[in-house]
């Protein structure tokens, strides 16, 4: 809900704390869940920005070690900011289903959590298709020749598109 501060916390210590993985046994439940965070990338200037992650959750049976469910996979963002009050690095956490409201997210992280397979924000994502659509169009206006858009950014462009639209599986 709010922001956190880690007092006199460096941007590199809290993005490393940030990505740790992490595991837990549930022996009441009878299985182990594991977090690791798959991808990650920040993007921001010196004194704020975005963390943005993939996240993945393994849960193991702990008798036989077999898969006790199917992993999750889900996209994060950490809204960082130094205070200099803090003499340090905070962050306000979000993930995609809470709809944040930067869209700076990579569109190769949209490809590593399909809609279809693990679900998410539709809406969200197409923030994000929208977003990295302006930041091409900037691009070419910046070149002066409006038809001179890299082939690689157009790929990602179609790729992340054509994964956003399929259903979202057992979303109604």
């Amino acid at each position: 809900m709010g922001w956190t501060f880690p007092f006199g916390m460096r941007r590199a210590d809290l993005v490393a704390e940030r990505i740790a993985g992490w595991s837990r046994e549930l022996p009441d439940l009878g299985y182990r869940i594991t977090s690791k965070c798959i991808a990650h990338c920040y993007r921001g200037s010196a004194w704020k920005g975005v963390l943005w992650k993939v996240i993945e959750h393994s849960w193991v049976n702990l008798i036989d070690g077999s898969e006790a469910r199917p992993d999750e996979r889900f996209i994060a963002c950490d809204l960082l900011e130094y205070a200099r009050h803090y003499e340090g690095w905070g962050y306000k956490d979000l993930s995609e289903c809470m709809g944040p409201c930067e869209h700076s997210c990579p569109l190769g992280y949209l490809v590593m959590v399909p809609l279809a397979k693990y679900g998410g924000n539709e809406s969200w994502r197409a923030g994000v298709l929208a977003w990295h659509e302006h930041q091409a169009t900037k691009l070419r206006r910046r070149r002066h020749d409006p038809g001179d858009v890299p082939v690689a950014a157009t790929s990602r462009l179609a790729a992340a598109a054509a994964e956003s639209s399929r259903p979202a599986a057992g979303v109604a």
